[in-house]
């Protein structure tokens, strides 16, 4: 999706900060420290922030703690 995002040619693209529509994505999953859904959506928040600090228009994701430690 994040790919063919950025290959469409969108009207007044070339103006966005990279010259194209593109997108970042945060993605998490339930974990032994991630399990709420509160939890899961503020984990992907913060993957989705850290895929924006990176240089936008990619992916990241948060990997909870399988064995429960905080």
């Amino acid at each position: 999706m994040r790919q063919r995002v950025a290959e469409t040619d969108f009207p007044y693209g070339k103006s966005q900060p990279l010259g194209v529509v593109s997108i970042s994505v945060g993605v998490s999953t339930f974990a032994l420290d991630i399990d709420t859904a509160a939890k899961v959506i503020s984990a992907a928040d913060r993957a989705l922030y850290k895929a924006k600090s990176k240089g936008k228009n990619r992916i990241e994701f948060h990997v909870g703690n399988l064995n429960g430690a905080q």
